[in-house]
């Protein structure tokens, strides 16, 4: 079983660093301006779609695995609201030129070819829409070995350090990119991971005695334990 559907069958609905309070930290610092066109993209289980939704916001969200895709839906069902979910690439949206005028991601495009999920970020965005996307990245460089085990475990193509990133935004069109927040893996970034229980999370059956997910679940815990030193977590915000 892989990273991606260990997150699946548990419904985790933010599983990106800092959990939903950097979600709800990023939205009251930055508000989003009213009648502002949303795609979330890899918006697994819905939410972050559906808390948009519930402030009043048009929200359009994507994800590449079905069974995330089921879950929001049914989650919005549940919460009575109105959201566009659909199974989608990010490297091939959907969508026309100049739909959006805010894209938000959470630790999604890191999985991605970036360079293809952010020029499709840009393509999408009218003029003067801004990227927001939250991150893993390499804080400092880290051993090889340890590197591609982190890489094949994730299944993340590559991991950047914070420059890297910025560079790659400007060459996918971007023409302001700044670095909201920058955090490193300590104390206060593991609490905040836990601290907003998600009453609308949707387990599959039978975890209880899957074993793999069970392995997966502990070498992610190891994972990030071994690399603590080497890993943050960056907002960036990317203008068009």
């Amino acid at each position: 079983m892989n990273y991606i559907q260990m997150l699946s069958k548990l419904g985790m609905g933010s599983a990106h660093p800092g959990g939903f309070e950097a979600t709800l930290r990023m939205l009251n610092n930055y508000p989003i301006q009213p009648n502002s066109r949303i795609l979330e993209v890899g918006c697994g289980t819905g939410r972050t779609a559906c808390h948009l939704s519930e402030m009043g916001y048009k929200v359009t969200a994507i994800d590449l695995n079905e069974n995330m895709i089921n879950k929001a839906q049914k989650r919005a069902a549940a919460m009575g609201l109105d959201v566009q979910f659909l199974q989608a690439d990010v490297c091939a949206l959907p969508f026309e030129d100049n739909q959006f005028d805010l894209v938000m991601a959470e630790s999604v495009t890191v999985f991605t070819n970036t360079a293809k999920s952010l020029p499709e970020y840009y393509r999408v965005l009218d003029h003067g829409g801004a990227l927001m996307d939250r991150e893993l990245l390499l804080d400092k460089p880290m051993p090889e070995t340890k590197l591609q085990e982190l890489l094949e475990f994730f299944g993340i193509p590559n991991l950047m350090m914070r420059e890297e990133w910025s560079e790659s935004l400007m060459n996918s069109g971007f023409t302001q990119v700044d670095i909201l927040e920058y955090n490193r893996f300590n104390e206060q970034l593991k609490e905040e991971q836990t601290r907003h229980l998600d009453a609308y999370e949707q387990r599959d059956k039978g975890l209880l005695f899957d074993v793999s997910l069970w392995e997966t679940l502990f070498k992610h815990d190891r994972m990030i334990l071994d690399n603590t030193d080497y890993l943050a977590s960056a907002l960036f915000r990317a203008v068009k």
